[in-house]
């Protein structure tokens, strides 16, 4: 197997950034809808924004 055929670490951490992301942020809005309150969804956008970060920080 060469290496180009061999999926990349990386595409599967960014993956799972996304989904985890994604689960979080609508977490956050049903709980805020659910429960009236704003700061579900303030605590899920932070949580949602730090795979970001990290992805900014790793080298390449």
């Amino acid at each position: 197997m060469e290496a180009s055929d061999a999926p990349s670490g990386s595409r599967k951490l960014t993956v799972f950034a996304l989904i985890w992301s994604a689960t979080l942020l609508a977490g956050g809005l049903i709980l805020s809808l659910l429960t009236g309150e704003w700061i579900a969804l303030l605590l899920a956008s932070g949580l949602a924004i730090l795979p970001v970060g990290v992805f900014r920080r790793r080298p390449r």
